[in-house]
């Protein structure tokens, strides 16, 4: 009889948590990555995504998506399944293989590295082929070393391979076959737009591209006819659903049964009108998956037609400032967007008043007592703390407890400020002790003692005021054309001279010193809010915003960028998992939060969370369809912390063996995790403890 035994040790302690960053993406989920490629392997039951930055996610049921560690930032751009293998290509030449979704693993390129992307790659049951730029084509046997080919003559976008036969195709129209990937056979395509992806579709390949072209052959590539899909926008790629054809692309979703060709997005139960890179056809089933990570479930109903549902309901319209008020995280952007979060991973749409539902709002800030929210054409929106009973009903047994919880409104009720102070764009919001400032186009500056009356100031400038902050001395706000004006009062207000035309995006009041970000880079640090020293950023793209945390400074930009400092004058470039422009950044003193295009919310844990994780419950069991023994572990811990389980067979030694890293993925705090042992080398008896990890 197999016993196993778990002792619950308090977690180890880790080191501080070490750079690179671990991001996470709160919204949209499951992420936010342009997923540009998918592939599945229905003998796995296993489904892969591949983004950019080296970020790709596994899942085992097409719906939850988790990420994993490539070990690599490089671009991700095609992935295929070579037997069990996975396999994936990218940036640079990159080439990755894993036959376990924990362990990726860089391939050779045997003639050497390459600047060239390997844009696609297809695999037959011995050979592997990727292509990409300057004509650049692979071949593996093994996904592990690759050999590099004679050029095809035009840069390569896609390849597939089916019956016996791989096909490429590319810019210009370009369509080449071989039926071993090493030498190529130019085919006609009779087109000459570029030609992004190529897919084999039951006994036919299917090719599409640049002004919704879409080729298809029925003899292996020899020859080329037209499908007359209804597409005017680019497509990206295509698939089959057991004799369902799907092509896809920007704002396009083309489906052909056996009534021809049909426009998706038209359809009543339609997927959303989105761009789309990548799909899996299965059964009566196709998953499709774009730009910010969007994806969409199509389901064959009786009728032959498909009922298409979002995967998940996440907001995607832009956000443009966030701000942490003591227990609640609040974003602001496009379309009167107002979301909240208590922990920075779950978040809330919340309700405006009707009068605003048209606004854009960038900007928002306040206190414990009270938020202000700014927008475009004057728009003002406050939420006053404000207290709310609520019953909550819970069944113990078999008796029924009502019991009364006390909530807080902040965030969650919104009120209009009418009449509108001003018609001008507003954009800055902050605080000077107990006075309220928002501030915005034409050197509009509005101060508030309680966010309902507003007076309107008279400033030196006619600049966009897009950011403003205070010392407990003066207020300092900054705007375009490295505009900067300060006033000891709110009320009066002198100009300083920034010595930059450069945009000054954004102002904050950190440990002591100010510090503003802006347009090209621009970074620049003051004692006293008059005086400004120029800072080299290191880089040329806009930095939108800067907040500290736990001694260190990062200041966020577009494009993903990342900066961080522990002096306000050495700044280090750390990036992001996305390529995506953040435009604001928060922080409750432990906690990163990132906000930008899209609806995108980063977070990242920068001073980490030692809570011990414990063992909620364990069982060990035989299985009684294989000859496996299985532990099933039941953790309990905090969102985002990681952790490996280690293991020891007994108290002879303190050896411990370093277990699988495991991850609380969301809020929940808990997760099931199961190993499964060979009955064979199954110990009698095992002890388990876990040891937190950055």
């Amino acid at each position: 009889m197999l016993l196993g035994m778990v002792l619950l040790f308090p977690v180890q302690k880790s080191v501080a948590v070490t750079f690179p960053l671990r991001w996470r993406w709160s919204n949209p989920l499951p992420h936010g990555n342009n997923t540009v490629d998918m592939a599945y392997s229905a003998t796995l039951g296993l489904g892969v995504q591949v983004t950019e930055r080296g970020q790709l996610y596994t899942s085992d049921n097409l719906s939850t998506w988790l990420p994993r560690d490539s070990r690599v930032t490089n671009a991700l751009r095609a992935v295929t399944f070579f037997g069990p293998r996975i396999v994936i290509t990218g940036e640079s030449g990159m080439v990755l293989y894993a036959d376990s979704v924990t362990d990726f693993r860089l391939g050779t390129l045997l003639d050497g590295p390459t600047d060239d992307w390997l844009e696609a790659v297809a695999a037959s049951s011995q050979t592997l082929v990727a292509v990409g730029d300057n004509g650049a084509v692979y071949t593996s046997t093994n996904g592990v070393s690759w050999k590099r080919q004679a050029s095809l003559n035009q840069w390569l976008r896609g390849v597939a391979f089916g019956n016996g036969t791989f096909v490429a195709v590319g810019e210009n129209g370009l369509i080449a076959t071989s039926p071993d990937g090493t030498n190529w056979t130019g085919s006609a395509s009779g087109t000459t737009p570029n030609l992004n992806r190529v897919a084999f579709s039951g006994s036919f390949f299917t090719t599409v591209g640049e002004g919704g072209v879409t080729l298809t052959s029925t003899n292996n590539g020899l020859s080329w006819f037209s499908e007359q899909t209804g597409a005017t926008n680019d497509l990206f790629n295509a698939s089959n659903g057991d004799g369902t054809r799907l092509a896809i692309g920007e704002n396009e979703v083309r489906l052909q049964n056996s009534f021809g060709w049909s426009n998706q997005l038209a359809q009543a139960n339609g997927p959303p009108s989105w761009t789309y890179y990548a799909n899996i056809g299965r059964q009566d089933f196709f998953l499709i998956a774009g730009r910010t990570g969007m994806m969409a479930e199509g389901y064959s109903t009786n009728d032959s037609s498909y009922y298409w549902l979002p995967s998940t309901d996440s907001i995607r319209q832009w956000l443009f400032d966030v701000t942490w008020a003591t227990n609640l995280y609040v974003a602001v952007g496009d379309r009167a967007t107002v979301m909240t979060s208590g922990n920075g991973i779950d978040w809330s749409l919340e309700l405006v008043p009707d009068s605003v539902t048209n606004s854009i709002f960038l900007g928002v800030g306040g206190t414990t007592n009270l938020l202000v929210a700014a927008g475009n054409q004057g728009s003002l929106i406050i939420s006053p703390y404000a207290e709310t009973n609520v019953m909550l009903t819970n069944v113990v047994g078999t008796n029924v407890v009502v019991t009364n919880q006390v909530i807080s409104k902040l965030g969650v009720d919104w009120y209009d400020v009418q009449p509108r102070p001003t018609t001008n764009d507003l954009q800055g919001v902050g605080l000077f002790g107990d006075l309220y400032l928002v501030t915005g186009d034409n050197g509009t500056v509005l101060t508030s003692p309680d966010g309902t009356n507003w007076t309107r100031r008279v400033t030196p400038t006619s600049a966009l005021l897009s950011s403003v902050a205070a010392s407990p001395d003066i207020v300092v706000a900054t705007g375009d054309n490295g505009t900067i004006i300060t006033s000891r009062d709110g009320a009066n207000w002198a100009l300083q001279n920034s010595r930059t035309a450069n945009w000054i995006y954004r102002v904050r009041y950190l440990a002591g010193e100010f510090i503003a970000v802006g347009q090209n880079g621009t970074l620049m640090t003051s004692a006293d809010g008059t005086n400004w020293n120029p800072q080299v950023s290191g880089t040329t793209r806009w930095l939108n915003d800067v907040t500290r945390i736990d001694g260190t400074l990062f200041a966020v930009g577009t494009q993903g960028t990342v900066l961080t400092s522990t002096n306000a004058v050495d700044w280090i470039s750390r990036g992001t998992i996305t390529a995506k422009s953040l435009y604001a950044a928060a922080t409750d003193s432990d906690q990163l939060i990132a906000v930008g295009i899209e609806g995108i919310i980063l977070r990242s844990q920068i001073v980490p969370d030692l809570t011990p994780v414990s063992i909620l419950s364990y069982s060990r069991f035989e299985s009684t369809q294989s000859s496996t023994v299985n532990n099933l572990f039941l953790f309990g811990g905090k969102a985002d912390q990681r952790f490996t389980l280690d293991s020891r067979l007994g108290f002879e030694t303190n050896v411990w063996s370093r277990g699988p890293l495991l991850e609380f993925y969301d809020s929940s705090g808990t997760f099931y995790y199961l190993e499964s042992l060979p009955d064979s080398n199954a110990p009698p008896r095992q002890f388990y403890h876990g040891t937190l990890t950055p």
